[in-house]
């Protein structure tokens, strides 16, 4: 099951989505840390700047997303005030960093419902329906590339849950779709993990050096008189990589091997808008060699009686006629979403034969 089969709901996105998102992710984030942190205890203190950190960590994510500069500028001095209170807390001082700790708070709450404001319901859910996309693309590769049964199992089985998040969204219950997606990108965690840890701390590091190289030479491609919303991408991607230091740093393979897959998507897609290179012809050409696999896995799932290798060529099809019609209509990024989903579902279906 691939990744690009929630594509559907920003298509058919009800308002009712964008208020669920909120009060779920209300229940989620605010929690018993605030009451908790009630309790000048040095122990209690401790937790509640911990949960300041998980809590920046997620609003970074989001603020990220938006081009709202004062969203920015807040959490930026959210970040500040969270760095003091640490420094504080080692230096003995928790009255201090506890005070600190409640402004940082308050501000990434600030910054949150700021960049909450900059984005619509519907495009906050198709952001995270296409980070979706994005990781499970990233995975699959790699899982099929170091031949990781147990990830590649993780990977099928988000896919699944992502199905059943699309279902019950078109069934009206946002909620339990909500719930559904999350599940389905915890399984995506856990195979990062798997391949982080079969990989070992040396391939990390080297797979890290890679993402920094790339990086830099996408920098030196772009030069000084890059269209901006490319220098953007590239600045998006950097503090992805810087994120996937920390989390090495912290023990933390899988988390770092998910950031330096994200740092290396954003970098490509900089330097695809700098140079252009995404035409109709690039994407015609994957549209051809996808229709010349069809005719041979076609073949094989007729034959194999498989229902379930039938459901996932008929999606493959599916999206196949999709990124025909986004290439006619001139969305080209569409298009290409759409081809590889095709492959995806292929894959699964071919798979299934064996």
């Amino acid at each position: 099951m691939t990744a690009h089969i929630l594509s559907p709901l920003t298509r058919n996105f009800r308002p009712g989505w964008g208020v669920a998102l909120i009060l779920l992710l209300g229940g989620l984030l605010f929690g018993p840390g605030t009451a908790q942190a009630q309790d000048n205890s040095g122990e209690h203190i401790q937790e509640f700047i911990a949960r300041n950190a998980e809590l920046l960590d997620w609003a970074r994510g989001l603020v990220r997303e938006t081009e709202s500069q004062p969203a920015r500028r807040v959490l930026e001095e959210a970040h500040n005030l969270h760095r003091r209170s640490v420094g504080m807390l080692e230096q003995g001082r928790p009255a201090l960093a506890f005070g600190a700790a409640r402004r940082s708070r308050a501000g990434l709450w600030r910054a949150v419902g700021l960049a909450r404001e900059a984005l619509s319901y519907e495009e906050r859910l198709r952001l995270r329906s296409e980070r979706f996309q994005d990781l499970h693309a990233h995975l699959l590769d790699s899982a099929r590339e170091s031949q990781d049964r147990r990830a590649l199992d993780f990977i099928q089985r988000a896919g699944v849950q992502a199905l059943r998040a699309r279902e019950q969204y078109q069934q009206g219950d946002a909620r339990l779709a909500f719930n559904l997606l999350e599940k389905a990108e915890q399984l995506l965690q856990r195979a990062a993990r798997l391949l982080a840890e079969g990989a070992g701390p040396e391939r990390l590091e080297r797979n890290l050096e890679q993402t920094a190289a790339m990086l830099e030479q996408t920098r030196e491609i772009l030069g000084d008189s890059a269209d901006q919303a490319a220098l953007n991408l590239l600045a998006e991607a950097d503090e992805a990589l810087d994120r996937a230091r920390d989390h090495q740093d912290q023990g933390q393979p899988g988390r770092a091997l998910q950031m330096s897959g994200l740092a290396r998507k954003l970098a490509g897609r900089a330097r695809a808008l700098s140079e252009g290179s995404l035409d109709a012809t690039l994407v015609r050409e994957q549209m051809a060699r996808w229709d010349e696999r069809v005719l041979v896995v076609g073949e094989r799932v007729a034959g194999s009686g498989n229902e379930a290798a039938r459901h996932h060529l008929e999606k493959a099809r599916q999206h196949r006629d999709r990124a025909g019609e986004a290439v006619a209509a001139g969305q080209l990024e569409k298009a290409l979403r759409q081809i590889r989903a095709a492959g995806d579902q292929l894959s699964q279906a071919e798979g299934l034969t064996r």
